[in-house]
């Protein structure tokens, strides 16, 4: 089994080290997949990039993308594949856009914008990956907040914590994705309804 690290745009890949370690250390393999983050580059053209590598991976998946990085796992498994993908998590990822994304005139910025026809294709796909997702209300990235909050998650936690680089830093964090990543595989997300946002919170 082999975990994937995807950082957000314009993050330095070599700081989720500490979370790398400790899900290498606790469930197995786990490399921080280093892309060209610079916005400069499309999504569906990097997600293209990470299908071809998971592809070239052994055994079962799990993806873990943090802000922009949630969307490029997303997009590189919409189209239908054969990849064997146990679990994901997406850290404040804005899976409805952002309407930061209007201050830069980048082709990632411009497909992470609220209704964007990239996020509408990407929003179309079924999704029946067990999933956590954590977001935080006051994001001043993911503007609004709750479009981190996926409702295609079966677990959601949100962080009362007003930063949207949290998650890199935060050790409860880095517990309950490696907790989540531990778990043994749900048959399948839990139906809409069955989502209670805000249920869990941690630091």
């Amino acid at each position: 089994m082999t975990t994937f690290i995807l950082d957000g745009i314009w993050g330095r890949h070599s700081r989720w080290e500490r979370l790398r370690r400790r899900i290498e250390k606790s469930i197995g393999a786990c490399r921080i997949w280093r892309y060209d983050n610079s916005g400069r580059t499309s999504l569906e053209m990097i997600g293209a990039s990470l299908r071809d590598e998971l592809h070239g991976t052994a055994g079962p998946l799990n993806l873990v993308g943090y802000s922009m990085g949630g969307l490029v796992i997303r997009e590189s498994l919409r189209e239908p594949h054969e990849l064997s993908v146990r679990r994901a998590v997406f850290l404040h990822s804005p899976h409805r856009g952002s309407f930061f994304a209007h201050a830069y005139n980048l082709p990632a910025c411009r497909e992470m914008r609220p209704g964007s026809a990239f996020l509408a294709r990407l929003n179309e796909t079924t999704w029946n990956i067990p999933t956590l997702a954590t977001w935080c209300a006051l994001d001043a990235v993911v503007v609004p907040g709750q479009s981190a909050c996926w409702r295609n998650a079966v677990t959601v936690i949100q962080s009362p914590v007003p930063a949207h680089a949290w998650p890199v830093i935060s050790p409860g964090i880095h517990k309950a994705v490696v907790q989540f990543l531990k778990n043994d595989p749900a048959p399948a997300a839990l139906p809409l309804s069955g989502i209670r946002p805000g249920m869990d919170r941690l630091p």
